[in-house]
Parts: structure tokens; C-alpha cells; sequence
């Protein structure tokens, strides 16, 4: 395994891991990131301005996908 690939596997396996409810979308949203990050390391070459711009997106992506599962969860958790 190459070290590019090594280090989102490395966030998304500390993301799932750092999270104490660990809920089922959160891990989605982490495999989606993880393969968003994927794709940037594929289509563009490291330490370029398109790498960095594709890394942003799947960040925020990323960001969007959490704040709305914390929302969800939010919802779920008044409803009991």
C-alpha cells in the first residue's frame, strides 16, 4: 500500500474510531470521503493546485455529511 492510500484509510479509520456513537451513516459518510479522497489521488498528482482543490470538496462533502447526521441524530435521540 502506497502511502497516498495510507493516509485516508488512516483518517477515515480514526474518524469512525474517534466517534463514540459511531453510527451507521457517519461510517457512510466516511467511506464516501474515503473514496472521494480516493478518486483525487487518481485523476490528479499530489501537491498540485487540482489535488488540493478535489481534497477541499471531499472535505466539505464531508463536513456536510456529518453536520447532517449529527442533526439527524439530534432528531432520533428528542424523539425518545
Amino acid at each position: 500500500m502506497t502511502m497516498r492510500f495510507a493516509l485516508p484509510l488512516f483518517l477515515v479509520t480514526l474518524v469512525a474510531c474517534s466517534n463514540q456513537q459511531n453510527s451507521p451513516e457517519l461510517t457512510q459518510c466516511a467511506q464516501q470521503n474515503f473514496q472521494c479522497e480516493q478518486n483525487c489521488s487518481l485523476s490528479s498528482t499530489e501537491q498540485t493546485m487540482t489535488r488540493q482543490i478535489c481534497s477541499g470538496e471531499c472535505i466539505e462533502r464531508y463536513n456536510n455529511c456529518k453536520a447532517q447526521v449529527e442533526e439527524l441524530t439530534k432528531i432520533r435521540t428528542a424523539q425518545y
